[in-house]
């Protein structure tokens, strides 16, 4: 029987980064991946030749994070997203540019600058619904700060905790605030991760046993492997569940944190049409329940993304027609151009996928604090996945990226 230096649990792109890392470095390294595909929650639909449409993580989240390692490596061309410069919002039954508005809505420019007032909160640890609510933030003002800062956190103004927010944005603002789009999407950087390793697919793992010399990984067939350490990268919301069984068991502290930290539901909706009907200088809508956000795929492309977490998911996900939910909404904002002019359409609902269970964690008020225990090894198995980023940069393919070399650095150091 082989036993591998690592055996790596997950082909997302944490698992992947690992991977990538060890097998280069020579370490003899296996991944395990569940489902029949690379990337995980990075899933890119190439089946359009002209504009990759992303059913999973679509956004470069900042000017300097680590994904753009591989972006200029691979001689990846990207486009950037105005966050409030390129947002049209529905008010006042009219689709409005955000900046026309804000100059003529007293209440809207404080948007603007709403992580700076977050990063000067000095108070007890509250729900972001409560700061909201003794920052007068009320009526269009809130609900563009639900979608900007709560909804796009798959999480709720009430559940998400103010600490949290304040400690992503003070440990992520010196890497810049832009949102960017990678012309043809993620597939390259994720086939390039790929490339060269050791992957089998379908292999589901439901037990890691660490003998103390060496990791026992039972797969869901009965089969055993065997590697000096394991890298667990599955999502938050598997670890919930107990889908591996931990032999010793996980201390206390990790199961606390696996319990408190959240993961919500995600759905994407992709909307192809005839032509485009929408401002080309457009990149986000922000409208009204129950389906508010929404963007464009790409410049010039006739894809409108609708993405929906939380209590949103859970009821698009729920309707009889969620396609007809939507389109009554577009219908709304845009006429009948958006039922004369729609093509095709594709759902993806991550909060059933059984390989994810959810869309990306988030960090409820009273549990700020707890992702270093989520990430701390426990003995010769170590963890990594967004909800495991310390940093700041959670809930991202650059936070997931992260994740697996920090638990890459961990083995490197580690005395065998």
């Amino acid at each position: 029987m082989t036993t591998y230096d690592v055996i790596v649990i997950g082909a997302g792109v944490a698992g992947l980064a690992a991977a990538r890392r060890l097998h280069d470095a020579g370490r003899n390294v296996l991944v395990c991946e569940a489902r029949d595909r690379i990337g995980g929650r990075v899933w890119s639909d190439a089946s359009d030749p002209t504009c990759a449409i992303e059913l999973g993580a679509e956004y470069i989240h900042g000017d300097d994070v680590s994904t753009w390692q591989f972006v200029r490596q691979l001689g990846l061309a990207t486009t950037i997203a105005g966050r409030w410069d390129g947002r049209r919002i529905w008010h006042n039954a009219q689709l409005q540019h955000a900046v026309a508005l804000f100059a003529t809505d007293a209440s809207l420019p404080a948007l603007t600058t709403i992580e700076e007032q977050i990063s000067a909160y000095a108070g007890p640890d509250i729900s972001f619904a409560q700061w909201l609510d003794d920052n007068e933030y009320q009526g269009l003002a809130r609900h563009l700060a639900d979608i900007r800062l709560a909804h796009s956190a798959a999480t709720t103004p009430e559940l998400a905790s103010i600490y949290a927010m304040q400690a992503d944005i003070l440990q992520g603002e010196h890497l810049g605030g832009n949102d960017h789009h990678i012309v043809g999407g993620y597939a390259p950087i994720v086939t390039a991760l790929a490339q060269s390793l050791s992957i089998r697919f379908q292999c589901v793992v439901t037990a890691i046993r660490d003998d103390g010399d060496q990791c026992r990984v039972t797969l869901a067939d009965g089969a055993v492997l065997t590697a000096k350490r394991v890298i667990v990268t599955i999502p938050l919301a598997l670890l919930k569940i107990g889908s591996i069984a931990f032999d010793p068991p996980l201390p206390a502290a990790k199961v606390q944190a696996i319990r408190q930290i959240d993961m919500h539901g995600g759905i994407k909706i992709a909307l192809r049409f005839r032509d485009r009907f929408w401002d080309d200088t457009a990149s986000f809508f922000s409208l009204v329940d129950p389906a508010p956000v929404w963007w464009t795929a790409a410049p010039g492309a006739p894809y409108l993304m609708g993405f929906f977490t939380g209590p949103r998911a859970a009821h698009i996900g729920a309707v009889t027609d969620p396609l007809a939910t939507c389109l009554d909404l577009l219908t709304t904002v845009f006429g009948d151009v958006v039922r004369e002019q729609l093509v095709g359409w594709r759902m993806i609902n991550w909060s059933v996928d059984p390989w994810s269970l959810g869309a990306y964690s988030s960090v409820p008020v009273g549990a700020h604090g707890l992702r270093p225990a989520l990430a701390a090894p426990h003995g010769r198995v170590h963890f990594a996945g967004e909800a495991t980023a310390v940093d700041g940069h959670s809930a991202s393919v650059h936070g997931a990226i992260s994740s697996g070399w920090r638990a890459v650095a961990e083995i490197e150091t580690a005395h065998d």
